[in-house]
């Protein structure tokens, strides 16, 4: 009985708590991502949808690694508030000691990697997905409202995808165009050319996807940055990919070549199996997609890892304050960051197995936290688990016959 009332009572420090730090975590993630968004609310327009949806679709592929770092930061400030009003003292005067302790905690982080897990393989494919199509569908809108109402004949556009546009005459129709010119705008400043043509037509349409641009008999005039000498070229045609140019303005020109990062868990395995079994396979896109697999299993395990080391790091001499506790916390998560990163590379370079890489980072840390665990367990609260006299290695070098009790 006295057990569960423990276990509740943790429960009740720790869930409250991490809550918070989930809410603040993903508040800074939005915040770093508000660039980003930049482009899409100046393209879209500023109304709830093109705010609230993107924000989602980004937040949730980061939750797997959210969730440990707020779990992390929850067990910190438990076990420091513990330490601090001394109920922790109280617990160890009742023989409930750290290791004790670590049952409910590792408890709820078990649980929590499986949340973390189902977001990984999931919603985080889920989140880049939807926000592909998201802007995909935006760009149609937009597209559609600049071909049918932007452009007049004899007046210059602008915000043409970021290029100034000008037609002198437009068909009733709004297909064909008459002495056409198109140039950089004001967001491509580092583009320096200008089309002319005296024909050009619409090709396509929105709602297919392929709606381009054909410039017909025209010349392309550009000049070099910073020079004077102007380079002359003449075509027959000029064909202009417009949902193209769209979407790389908002979501950056790579998305086709990471498009497996939008696959669940099953087409993600069928894809890396269709890379393997292909003559000529990309050896290097072969090897990201099944690191990033393995990755959104193993990854999340780290709210395991952190749980050990928070629990250390919130039990500290209360002389020393707070702040060394939520300084450990960060650097434990720049360690976790530096090592998955490292083994990731080991993985897509061909070093190491992707399986290998997307464990062994959670597995090192798993064992250090254990031994701290360990070694905090066994020690009074205010001494330090790393300090070199209380490391059983050196004590035995130091000490070579033990201690004995003098009677």
């Amino acid at each position: 009985m006295r057990s569960l009332l423990v276990f509740r009572y943790f429960l009740k420090e720790l869930l409250p708590q991490f809550a918070s730090a989930l809410i603040v975590i993903c508040s800074i993630i939005v915040v770093s991502q508000l660039v980003r968004l930049s482009a899409l609310l100046v393209g879209f327009g500023l109304s709830f949808e093109n705010i609230f949806l993107p924000f989602l679709y980004i937040i949730l592929p980061f939750l797997s690694m959210s969730i440990p770092m707020a779990y992390l930061f929850a067990v910190v400030l438990t076990f420091a508030r513990l330490s601090a009003d001394g109920e922790y003292a109280a617990l160890l005067a009742a023989g409930y000691s750290l290791r004790r302790a670590a049952m409910p905690v590792l408890l709820t982080a078990v649980a929590l990697y499986g949340v973390a897990s189902v977001c990984g393989l999931y919603l985080e494919a889920w989140g880049q997905r939807e926000f592909v199509q998201f802007v995909y569908r935006k760009t149609q809108t937009e597209l559609d409202n600049l071909v049918r109402y932007k452009m007049q004949p004899g007046v210059f556009v602008d915000d043409f995808l970021g290029y100034v546009i000008y037609a002198e005459k437009i068909s009733p129709d709004r297909s064909k165009f008459e002495n056409v010119m198109i140039a950089p705008g004001e967001g491509n400043k580092h583009e320096h050319f200008t089309l002319l043509a005296p024909s050009g037509n619409i090709t396509g349409s929105v709602e297919t996807g392929d709606l381009r641009l054909s410039l017909d008999h025209g010349v392309a005039y550009s000049t070099q940055p910073g020079g004077d000498r102007m380079s002359v070229l003449k075509f027959r045609r000029a064909d202009i990919d417009l949902l193209r140019i769209f979407r790389e303005q908002i979501i950056g020109s790579d998305v086709a070549a990471d498009d497996y990062r939008s696959y669940p868990p099953g087409e993600l395995v069928k894809y890396i199996d269709t890379l393997k079994a292909s003559p000529k396979h990309n050896v290097a896109l072969y090897r990201r997609a099944r690191f990033l697999l393995h990755k959104r299993i193993g990854a999340p395990f780290a709210v395991v890892t952190f749980a050990l080391i928070g629990m250390v790091l919130g039990v500290a001499d209360p002389r020393r304050g707070r702040s060394v506790a939520y300084l450990g916390a960060v650097g434990t998560i720049m360690g976790g960051y530096v090592l998955m990163m490292g083994f990731e590379w080991l993985s897509e370079n061909g070093y190491m197995s992707a399986p290998l890489a997307a464990w062994l980072p959670n597995l090192i840390l798993l064992v250090f936290g254990g031994f701290l665990l360990y070694q905090k367990n066994r020690l009074p609260p205010s001494e330090g688990a790393l300090s070199p006299a209380n490391l059983p290695f050196f004590y035995r070098r130091r000490h070579k016959r033990p201690p004995t009790l003098l009677n």
